[in-house]
């Protein structure tokens, strides 16, 4: 056995056994023994399960929140341009992951702390983005909460992917030359 695994192995591990097992998957032994090291191994990067599951929330919220808004701005462009990026990443990202995240946060109090926090910054950043876009504060409001949440609405749903096409679309709606 490998025992050479990183703090970053054991939260991508998590976030996977999140995914495909839902928080019942979150046991220390299951996750030790996908990553094929003891539980020792965990113990070298986390003092408790309770430990390790508030950095699973923080990491996902870092990773699937704050780090895909630096890629967005990143990436540059005018709003209307960030707008199509944020889309386009929010359509490709990974759904079943965000749907494990707000079924657990409806049973764990980290993570729905968590969940709040992530869903407040991705409104923020659609608000801001439509802004910019040229939208009033208020119509920027509605539009970036109704957007967000047909996002949160598409992700719980297990149907066709979103085209570049219906993108186009969605965009011309909310952020009209």
């Amino acid at each position: 056995m490998d025992e050479r695994k990183s703090r970053q192995d054991w939260l991508a591990a998590g976030l996977r056994a999140l995914a495909t097992k839902g928080p019942d998957g979150l046991r220390i032994m299951s996750i030790a023994k996908q990553l094929e090291v003891t539980k020792g191994s965990f113990y070298w990067h986390f003092s408790s399960l309770d430990a390790y599951l508030e950095g699973l929330s923080d990491h996902w919220e870092q990773s699937h929140t704050q780090e895909a808004i630096a890629c967005v701005e990143r990436m540059g462009g005018d709003a209307q341009t960030k707008l199509r990026h944020w889309f386009m990443g929010a359509a490709a990202s990974d759904l079943v992951l965000d749907r494990a995240m707000r079924s657990w946060s409806l049973v764990h109090a980290k993570a729905e702390e968590v969940q709040k926090r992530v869903d407040q910054k991705r409104t923020d950043y659609l608000v801001a983005l439509l802004r910019a876009a040229g939208r009033s504060k208020n119509e920027a409001s509605t539009l970036g909460r109704w957007s967000y949440w047909a996002f949160v609405g598409y992700s719980t749903l297990e149907g066709q992917a979103v085209s570049e096409k219906e993108i186009r679309l969605i965009l011309s709606v909310l952020a009209p030359n």
